[in-house]
């Protein structure tokens, strides 16, 4: 008899251990294959497919200045401006736009469409921001959009355009003008630029 409850409890155990990887199976295909530290969810395509743009940036301090203004203008830590108790009306900075290479299926074509810049413009004074289009080895360009400062009624002055960026066969700068003619002695400042 002692033989048979020995053989039983024998025959229980490999029973036992026989069932359990065969049920750790069962629950495994049952949670898709993961195991229980696997993530709750994966992301949902939606938010997978949504894109983050990342925009071409500039800081005033950072234009290449015309050579009719190089006498008046002073950069500051991230701003264009006047020097103070200069005579000269108007400054003129031109920004390059380059490629960030990494907003799009095409890596030449961004998807922008928005000329931003911050400025100051104290009364009577106008800041404009013009980006143009350039054909590659061609000297013609074309306007795409202004933003434009007027007595501190657009600090961050915003414009859109038509059309694709495509690095492929175009070259883009943003030509920043500062005029104080009609208030020779205000102290106007372009700070940031971003097209996105």
């Amino acid at each position: 008899m002692r033989q048979n409850i020995l053989r039983e409890r024998r025959n229980i155990s490999w029973f036992a251990l026989l069932l359990a990887p065969a049920l750790s199976l069962i629950l495994l295909a049952s949670s898709g294959g993961r195991g229980s530290a696997a993530p709750a969810a994966a992301p949902a395509p939606a938010a997978a497919a949504m894109q983050v743009m990342r925009p071409w940036t500039a800081i005033g301090s950072t234009g290449a200045v015309d050579e009719n203004s190089r006498n008046l203008y002073a950069s500051f830590s991230t701003e264009i401006g006047f020097q103070p108790g200069v005579n000269g009306n108007v400054i003129v900075a031109r920004y390059n736009v380059t490629n960030t290479f990494d907003n799009n299926a095409n890596p030449n074509q961004p998807g922008w469409h928005t000329l931003e810049m911050g400025s100051n413009a104290p009364a009577n004074v106008i800041i404009d921001a013009k980006l143009f289009q350039v054909k590659a080895c061609q000297p013609a360009q074309e306007l795409l959009c202004t933003a434009r400062n007027r007595s501190n009624d657009m600090p961050c002055a915003r414009c859109t355009f038509n059309g694709p960026i495509d690095f492929t066969s175009n070259l883009y700068y943003v030509e920043v003008t500062l005029d104080r003619t009609g208030a020779p002695a205000a102290l106007p400042r372009m700070f940031t630029l971003r097209v996105f």
